[in-house]
């Protein structure tokens, strides 16, 4: 935490307009007293303990809401580190069309193990073809948990974070779009982020973020016509259901795999060049991902023709275990757990 508060002590920006709460929200560890210490160095840092805290990322948004100052808004997770340009990068593009503006969040802890590997390269890959092509094709980008600034008008116009979701990023991004905004997309704005170093948590965490997208799509797809352009509409829809999506073309490509595997002496070339082109255009995408983080290590390189065939696969319970999650009325936080930064 102390790491953390530092880096944003450390951002390029006007000191008399920077305003930092560090919110939190029953940690039991030892947060607050190494927050305290930094604190007293820098009197733009205040640590708040919420009042009636552990309901959810949504409720501690707001909570810090209606502390917060500023005209502007930035998000950035307690396991954050942003870099020294990032928040001025990101004010920078704000506009009426565009009243929100996120960045870049790359791993900071890759070189731990091979699911840190798997889940870098993931990160890498989803941000060039979804943010940045999104960007591209519509002039608009989704909303991530961290590292992104809203207009505060526009915020409380929507009446702030929806309480009763697990993706409040993307629930908040559909009524950003349904009132005819923009996202904006800078890739030179950039936080390093913590994330999970066991396969458990990291199970957890995206099954949460799965089960958030359920929610999402059985409370927005009614108002679907709300947003802006049929392009947009459809675009949107697959962002929505990025998780099922994934799982389906997985369990056709495993299936079609088996098959070929039984019935060999029966594949024909255009089979087995369909094929082939799935894979390849897999390994593409992952290979862009990695040339445009500019990541070296030849350890990632050589990771991404496995990544397919374990990573990939374990969307599919991950899928299912969100239908699980998101068919349940009271939806349940979990919280993330990480080690000190």
């Amino acid at each position: 935490m102390g790491d953390t508060l530092r880096a944003m002590a450390g951002l390029n920006y006007p000191k008399d307009k920077l305003e930092v709460l560090l919110l939190d929200d029953g940690s039991t560890d030892d947060t607050l007293e190494r927050a305290a210490e930094v604190a007293r160095e820098f009197p733009f840092i205040k640590v708040i303990e919420v009042k009636g805290g552990g309901k959810g990322k949504s409720y501690v948004l707001n909570y810090g809401l209606k502390l917060a100052k500023g005209e502007v808004i930035a998000v950035y997770d307690a396991d954050n580190r942003p870099e020294p340009d990032a928040l001025i990068r990101l004010v920078s593009m704000l506009s009426d069309e565009t009243p929100a503006v996120i960045g870049k969040v790359r791993t900071i802890n890759w070189n731990r193990n091979v699911l840190t590997r798997f889940i870098c390269m993931e990160y890498l890959y989803f941000q060039l073809a979804g943010q940045a092509g999104k960007s591209m094709f519509y002039k608009t980008a989704v909303l991530p948990g961290t590292n992104f600034v809203i207009k505060r008008e526009l915020l409380e116009e929507l009446g702030g974070w929806d309480e009763g979701v697990i993706a409040e990023d993307l629930e908040l991004s559909f009524r950003i779009l349904a009132r005819g905004k923009r996202i904006a997309y800078n890739p030179l704005a950039v936080t390093w982020e913590q994330e999970p170093e066991s396969w458990r948590v990291w199970f957890r965490q995206r099954a949460r973020w799965a089960a958030g997208n359920v929610y999402t799509v059985a409370e927005h797809i009614k108002r679907f016509r709300e947003i802006p352009g049929w392009g947009l509409r459809i675009d949107l829809l697959l962002t929505l259901m990025v998780y099922y999506l994934l799982a389906v073309a997985v369990i056709v490509a495993d299936v079609a795999f088996i098959s070929l595997l039984i019935a060999f002496g029966n594949i024909t070339w255009f089979t087995g060049l369909i094929l082939s082109f799935v894979y390849l255009a897999f390994l593409s995408e992952v290979f862009a991902g990695l040339y445009d983080g500019r990541i070296k290590n030849p350890g990632c390189w050589l990771l991404t023709p496995f990544m397919y065939y374990t990573y990939s696969q374990v969307w599919i319970p991950i899928s299912l275990a969100g239908l699980w999650e998101g068919r349940k009325a009271k939806k349940k936080w979990y919280k993330t757990p990480r080690t000190a930064v």
